[in-house]
């Protein structure tokens, strides 16, 4: 899979701009506030419909245009497929081919692909939600029954909220036997997922950092304990009891206290959690390493190579572990890289060189 082409209309600073793309890795060079970013940004909204620089759509209008369209021409099992994304303010109207999506959920697993960028840190030293975003997107992009489950989560959750609050139970263990049934299949898929990034993970942080350092990831169910998290069934009972018992406690409050919306994983190095105990360069490397994992568990799931997507390559990593970073990228099929500066370490590579100018 590989994008031929990506074009913008009206998106941050760029007014109609249009760029062909190399198959390989495309190195995007420039000083700051040119535009780099915005193109990353732009590949991702498509393949997920949400920016990873903000969560309002607004913010992605050029300011005194009434819209934005954004737009791709990509390849998958050999064929033509056009992916395109407009918004003006209100309504978002979302294309694949011919077929108009009404949520930007049905983007998820066309476009498939990973991104790295600064504010990425925050996986591993940032809240719960971060975290559990990071879990989400990337189950979201390999398994449709997972995107169906959290949104039937989070839509019976906010009933059972409802209720709770203006005290109207009569009916709330309907809702509550419908979130412990999507409940118990999230956890599963989390936890499943966790075992398999935690090797990958592992293997490629002990590359990029010459080892020394061994790095594991643990999930941590709310609510669960010590109880094993491989059974739907009597997952979905326990949560269905867990659910009724803490009803009580939450009448007015209107807020869920337990469940897969506060759930968590741990990232340590040697036994000691990054979060606390990470330099911000073993904080980086960390993330970089479950970047990695993620696009060869998302590869492994099918049968062509996800998109990479990295902006800044060099920033708060050492010259070490930036050319081990360099060196496996060549294998990662289509590759996007940002930079201010000249990258010689990256071989058989394209470069775009931008200025302001290219954006009007």
């Amino acid at each position: 899979m590989h994008i031929r082409s990506l074009s913008l209309q009206n998106f941050r600073l760029y007014g109609d701009f249009k760029i062909e793309w190399d198959q390989g890795i495309n190195i995007i060079q420039g000083r700051n506030a040119c535009g780099k970013t915005t193109l990353l940004e732009a590949i991702y909204l498509l393949m997920t419909g949400r920016s990873f620089r903000t969560a309002q759509p607004k913010e992605l209008i050029r300011q005194g245009s009434p819209a934005f369209h954004v737009e791709a021409v990509f390849v998958k099992h050999g064929v033509d497929q056009r992916v395109s994304f407009a918004y003006d303010g209100k309504e978002r109207r979302i294309f694949y081919n011919a077929t108009q999506y009404p949520s930007t959920l049905n983007l998820l697993g066309h476009l498939q692909g990973v991104v790295i960028y600064p504010d990425d840190v925050a996986i591993a030293k940032g809240a719960p939600a971060v975290r559990r975003q990071f879990i989400d997107m990337q189950l979201g992009q390999t398994d449709p029954l997972y995107v169906h489950h959290l949104s039937r989560y989070y839509r019976a959750m906010h009933q059972r909220n409802t209720m709770l609050k203006e005290n109207h139970v009569e009916t709330i263990g309907l809702w509550e036997q419908e979130m412990a049934k999507s409940a118990a299949y999230l956890i599963c898929q989390r936890s499943q997922l966790l075992e398999k990034l935690d090797a990958l993970a592992s293997s490629i942080y002990d590359e990029i950092s010459g080892g020394g350092e061994k790095l594991r990831l643990v999930y941590r169910a709310n609510g669960l304990g010590e109880h094993p998290i491989n059974d739907l069934k009597e997952l979905q009972t326990l949560y269905s009891d867990q659910f009724a018992r803490h009803r009580q406690r939450e009448l007015g409050l209107g807020v869920t206290l337990t469940g897969p919306h506060k759930d968590d994983f741990v990232m340590t190095l040697n036994g000691q959690e990054t979060r606390a105990y990470g330099s911000e360069g073993q904080q980086r490397a960390c993330v970089i390493a479950l970047r990695l994992a993620e696009w060869k568990r998302v590869h492994e799931e099918g049968d062509e190579k996800p998109l990479m997507l990295i902006d800044d390559i060099g920033i708060s990593l050492d010259m070490s572990r930036r050319t081990h970073l360099a060196e496996k990228l060549t294998a990662l099929g289509q590759v996007w890289v940002t930079t201010a500066d000249e990258l010689g370490m990256l071989k058989s590579s394209k470069t775009y060189r931008l200025k302001q100018t290219d954006a009007l």
